[in-house]
């Protein structure tokens, strides 16, 4: 049980493909699901209110997340998306301030002012117990440590350049394996080949081309992180037989 000061922290945001996902390896309607959640809240929820959920055109607040998690026999986790700050990843976890802070061997209220401020500057043994009982997403540990920027240089170097020498850079910076480093940068840099080949073609061509390299070296880290979350949601479990 938590204490009165260690109210729990907003989820991530709701993610309507996952709720409908859920919805539908249930076998379970439209209709069948809104029932459900009336008679957990207590009022009337029309079909189409939950059919605007998962078209993503309205977003349900968080007793209405947690009245669709009890409908589908789910968690509130399950439903919604990647967390992307310190405090949602401890909503995430299902812990209280207090059980961070021991887990972290810090004081309560350093790690709440981490969670205030978002900014991790924890010691090397702290940082791998964060690692273990939060389990941030990179893109939320990056972020959190103030090393996005840092990361940017470092990735728009990779791929216009020779790509294996920054997997330990990076790796430095994004608590991952050197191979799944090593092939979200490979696929980086073919990706970003592809813009300057199509320099050489025509004016309007070349133009194209140097809007869409530019574009990509703006936003290198969000590729990086959609190469990676591709590259671990590929990966077999723990518990997944060898070939």
């Amino acid at each position: 049980m938590s204490s009165a000061d260690d109210d729990p922290s907003p989820l991530p945001p709701f993610h309507p493909a996952r709720a409908a996902a859920v919805r539908r390896r249930l076998g379970l309607t439209l209709g069948q699901v809104a029932w459900a959640i009336a008679a957990y809240r207590g009022e009337p929820l029309h079909p189409d209110a939950l059919a605007a959920w998962e078209a993503g055109t309205v977003v349900p607040d968080a007793a209405h997340i947690q009245a669709l998690a009890a409908a589908l026999w789910c968690s509130p986790v399950d439903l919604v998306g990647e967390a992307a700050t310190l405090a949602q990843c401890r909503a995430v976890a299902g812990l209280s301030t207090g059980q961070v802070a021991a887990a972290l061997g810090m004081t309560h209220a350093r790690w709440e002012e981490a969670e205030r401020r978002n900014r991790w500057r924890g010691t090397a043994d702290q940082t791998r117990a964060l690692l273990h009982t939060l389990r941030p997403p990179p893109a939320c540990f990056v972020a959190a440590c103030g090393r996005t920027g840092q990361l940017r240089v470092l990735l728009r170097e990779a791929v216009s350049g020779w790509w294996p020498n920054y997997v330990s850079p990076v790796s430095r910076i994004v608590p991952l394996p050197h191979e799944v480093i090593g092939h979200a940068l490979e696929q980086l840099h073919l990706i970003y080949q592809q813009f300057e080949g199509a320099v050489g073609g025509s004016p309007r061509a070349a133009a194209a081309a140097e809007a869409q390299a530019a574009d990509f070296l703006d936003r290198i880290d969000l590729y990086l992180w959609q190469q990676v979350r591709a590259a671990t949601q590929a990966a077999p479990g723990p518990g997944s037989a060898a070939s």
